[in-house]
């Protein structure tokens, strides 16, 4: 498992530097950035490609692919207004999640 200690700094100087093409591991650190509205306290990959981000401020997230990224987009924008997802899981059948504001959901795949 790698595991990546990450600064807003550091981001934003890889950001800055003008890498021509994202790897896939790029997309979830950005993402998570995002996601996380504060630091990233640690960001791993696992062998099987699953991630797990955790925010500075105990935000929790694990995500078993790419696409992913999409839906906890649309899931913050729809059920959390926008203001920032807490915790974010996936199992085969559902999304589970908590917004920011404490509202703790299940949803359907």
């Amino acid at each position: 498992m790698k595991l990546l200690k990450v600064s807003l700094p550091i981001l934003a100087a890889t950001i800055i530097g003008g890498c021509a093409q994202n790897t896939q591991q790029d997309n979830y650190l950005e993402a998570s950035f995002e996601l996380c509205n504060t630091e990233v306290n640690l960001y791993s990959v696992s062998d099987d490609g699953r991630v797990r981000i955790v925010c500075k401020d105990g935000a929790k997230f694990a995500l078993n692919s790419e696409k992913t990224l999409d839906i906890m987009r649309d899931i913050n924008i729809d059920y959390c207004n926008g203001e920032g997802l807490g915790q974010f899981s996936e199992s085969r059948k559902y999304y589970s999640f908590k917004c920011k504001s404490g509202t703790l959901l299940n949803i359907n795949k």
